[in-house]
């Protein structure tokens, strides 16, 4: 058969969408609930120092729950059965809610920037700095607990959605150091320590802005996975009955993927040899993909002597 190139790099998906979706709402509920709980401890400290510092890092905790929410209804609608209007299903709501978790790290980012910018020029009034020291490193073990379990979490069932909020979660552990680094600050006498932390951690926030938007935006634009492509090839070369696969396109929506493929078959077949050949590719294909992926199969007679009728249309430039 002819390999056939790719050039993406998304994650190995999951095994069933059943057992995926429900592996991934528990991480949701995890995180939801891990963050409530560092936010409410935050929040808790915050009434005792005053710090501006700890309080956007409270706030921003906060909206970091809402976005953990957008995927988690993102992964409750995926279980919806296709219908006549959607008859893909709805897995490419969790590519859209991967997008809008993105749109939320970047807002962050610019967030972060805006306040450490704001802060050379002023003089922070943090009161109880050992107070406030303790909320930063209860914000970093608490989101980075978060970020572990996600992430770990989406690459085994294949989520872009999950693994960009894992990675939001993360970006958000390294803001709560900036609250530590203002604590340290105001300790050493030196206030405007927070001010250049802040700076780093929204380069830090940004560059995840940039891994997470790369991966969901790539599958968006249906960049096919090199490392699935290559299990597909395989599995092909275990069916027998074809002369070779003359076209393989992938399209990613969520965790599921829809695979069209013309395969070229003798010419003399008949209609029922013809079939069968492709239900054991079929076959063999679905056991690559993850439950719930479409595998659609052309069949074209080849002929050593003339080609494939389409040869001309599956010709690609450079």
């Amino acid at each position: 058969m002819t390999a056939l190139e790719g050039d993406t790099h998304l994650e190995a998906l999951g095994t069933t969408i059943d057992l995926s979706t429900a592996d991934g709402v528990r991480a949701l509920k995890v995180g939801v609930a891990g963050l409530a709980i560092t936010t409410v401890l935050q929040a808790a400290l915050l009434l005792l120092s005053g710090s501006v510092a700890l309080l956007a890092d409270t706030l921003h905790n906060g909206v970091d729950v809402a976005g953990t929410a957008i995927v988690w209804l993102a992964f409750i609608v995926t279980k919806r059965q296709r219908n006549a209007r959607f008859g893909y299903g709805y897995h490419r709501l969790e590519d859209l809610a991967g997008l809008a978790v993105v749109a939320l790290i970047v807002a962050s980012a610019v967030l972060v920037f805006y306040e450490a910018a704001r802060a050379f020029g002023e003089t922070p009034d943090l009161g109880r700095p050992g107070i406030v020291f303790a909320a930063g490193l209860i914000g970093f073990a608490g989101n980075e607990a978060v970020a572990q379990y996600k992430l770990r979490v989406g690459r085994r069932i294949g989520s872009s959605a999950l693994i960009a909020d894992g990675r939001h979660s993360r970006a958000d552990g390294f803001t709560s150091l900036g609250v530590v680094a203002a604590a340290i600050g105001i300790m050493v006498g030196e206030p405007r320590i927070d001010a250049a932390a802040g700076l780093v951690i929204g380069g830090l926030i940004a560059w995840a802005a940039y891994e997470s938007g790369r991966d969901v935006i790539l599958r968006l634009l249906d960049h096919a996975s090199p490392e699935i492509r290559r299990e597909l090839e395989q599995a092909a070369e275990q069916v027998s009955g074809f002369d070779h696969i003359s076209d393989l396109r992938l399209r990613h929506a969520g965790r599921t993927v829809h695979l069209v493929a013309h395969v070229c078959m003798p010419s003399d077949y008949s209609f029922v040899q013809a079939h069968q050949v492709t239900e054991d590719l079929r076959t063999a294909w679905l056991k690559v993909l993850p439950a719930g992926s479409v595998v659609d199969i052309h069949a074209d007679p080849f002929d050593a002597q003339f080609g494939s009728p389409h040869a001309r249309e599956h010709v690609h430039p450079g």
